[in-house]
């Protein structure tokens, strides 16, 4: 059977339902918790990749993966108004008894599918930054340093984070100037 495809746009009001759920979840998300609820989002996620889940969300379940390990990384130390996305991302997304219950054969992370891509266009330029920290701190690591090398590598990777910082708080700006913010 060849393969069909379906797609559907979200409009304004969907968009605002949508954001609604986030804004709970935000409310929700408790930064205390922070380790356990991440910890539960890494768990979801092998549970949804064991159930062999459709390709539309294994595609968000990549992406889930990179925000996760962005928000673990201490070397990246995202900001918190960012870090609180995740968080409340990841707490929607590991609430049982979220909009379309995750056992329903097919459709149960649909909705989690649909909160991934909200997510990570939201989170787009941190994720675009942390890809590209991730690539220089890969090749400083390969690099040959002398005696104080780790002193010389955490500097290295200071300015460069500092770099992105200013690049991503740049590409926000002229997004938000362009057009309102997609969630919260």
């Amino acid at each position: 059977m060849a393969d069909l495809k379906v797609s559907f746009t979200l409009g304004e009001r969907d968009l605002r339902h949508f954001r609604r759920v986030m804004a709970k979840a935000i409310d929700v998300a408790n930064p205390e918790k922070e380790t356990e609820i991440t910890a539960a989002a890494v768990a979801l996620i092998e549970k949804a990749r064991a159930a062999q889940p459709p390709d539309y969300v294994a595609e968000r379940l990549d992406r889930l993966e990179s925000i996760v390990a962005m928000s673990y990384d201490a070397e990246w130390k995202m900001p918190d108004p960012e870090k609180r996305r995740v968080l409340a991302t990841l707490s929607y997304l590991t609430e049982p008894n979220d909009i379309i219950p995750d056992h329903v054969p097919g459709l149960g992370f649909l909705d989690d599918a649909i909160m991934i891509e909200l997510a990570s266009h939201e989170l787009r330029h941190e994720l675009d930054g942390y890809a590209d920290f991730k690539a220089f701190r890969q090749r400083e690591d390969r690099r040959v340093y002398h005696p104080q090398g780790r002193i010389t590598r955490d500097r290295a990777l200071v300015k460069k984070r500092k770099e992105l910082r200013a690049r991503i708080s740049g590409r926000e700006k002229s997004s938000a100037d362009g057009r309102r913010r997609l969630l919260w």
